[in-house]
């Protein structure tokens, strides 16, 4: 019985380790912010979700994100960071972001776990 439990505890951290391959990081939102620059806005969608609106003229779109954040010690309130990230309305790809934040929330301190490429 011992042997099977210890043999499922290791499969169980394989798997949660990913054995090398694709897995799942935390990272910072400007860290994940900055790293797409210049690269397809569908990655932010899936570290992010739907954005809470889509701004768009006919050369460029404004994506916004609002991600809620309870700090320790906030009296009760609207906390968060607002993400904005312009696209290119062509191509789809990152021109930039701004990052702002929302009552006592503070965007270096909101964490998204992130997908990882294959190596």
């Amino acid at each position: 019985m011992l042997r099977v439990t210890a043999v499922a505890i290791v499969l169980g951290i394989l798997t949660l380790a990913g054995c090398g391959h694709s897995g799942y990081a935390v990272r910072s939102v400007p860290s994940i912010a900055a790293d797409n620059v210049g690269k397809p806005v569908s990655r932010l969608q899936e570290a992010f979700g739907e954005p809470r609106k889509i701004d768009q003229t006919s050369t460029k779109w404004v994506y916004v994100w609002f991600l809620p954040q309870k700090p320790a010690g906030a009296p009760i309130g609207f906390h968060g960071c607002e993400l904005e990230v312009t696209v290119d309305a062509h191509t789809q790809r990152v021109l930039g972001y701004s990052l702002s934040n929302i009552g006592w929330s503070n965007c270096r301190d909101v964490a998204r776990r992130i997908r990882v490429a294959e190596r």
